[in-house]
């Protein structure tokens, strides 16, 4: 029982600690940009040690966390399916501006950002977290089609389509090719175009 405890604590302890040092990464990334924020930084910032740090990640892992923890932060959840009687909700709205704060974030600081999304390209095993926003964003897009009357294996398409135009819009973002107010016109028309195949 005692040692249960002390397991415990040890696990809050460590939570505490990990926010901490994400915490002090985005105040330093926001201050100083990617590339001039060192790890010593951010460990005298969060008052930890180097080793403590790097624990939780490398800079690139600390970059990924913080967008990842900014974008869960974002996610709108999916209109409420209909009262008994009553008419389905449009979805072409929420579709076509899922994305929005997700682009919203590219606005605020397109350093940051293009940092980030280089991160994602590369692939690295911390990026398990864009698995997670990937199952979170379709479960929550086919939700809202099937909802709206979609049949769930043609809304689940949908969704998945509207997810990897998502991540092509980053792309084309983190290469500079595009704009963020572009990105979401396109988005919102591939929106339109998923939801009309429904019948939305």
């Amino acid at each position: 029982m005692f040692g249960e405890q002390v397991q415990s604590t040890r696990a809050a302890q460590k939570v505490r600690t990990a926010t901490r040092i994400v915490e002090a990464a985005a105040q330093l990334f926001a201050e100083h940009g990617f590339q001039s924020t060192t790890v010593r930084q951010i460990a005298a910032e969060a008052g930890v040690s180097v080793g403590t740090v790097m624990a939780v990640g490398d800079k690139e892992s600390l970059l990924s966390l913080v967008f990842d923890q900014a974008i869960a932060d974002r996610i709108p959840p999916p209109p409420a399916p209909p009262e008994a009687g009553a008419p389905a909700p449009s979805a072409v709205a929420y579709l076509s501006h899922y994305f929005d704060p997700f682009l919203g974030l590219f606005a605020e600081n397109d350093d940051l950002a293009r940092a980030y999304f280089r991160t994602l390209a590369r692939g690295k095993d911390e990026n398990a977290a864009l698995g997670a926003l990937r199952t979170l964003t379709e479960d929550n897009l086919t939700a809202a089609m099937v909802n709206a009357g979609a049949d769930e294996t043609h809304a689940r398409l949908g969704a998945q389509v509207l997810f990897a135009g998502y991540l092509g819009e980053l792309m084309l973002l983190a290469a500079g090719s595009t704009d963020p107010r572009q990105a979401a016109a396109r988005i919102g028309r591939t929106a339109a175009f998923v939801a009309a195949q429904e019948g939305l």
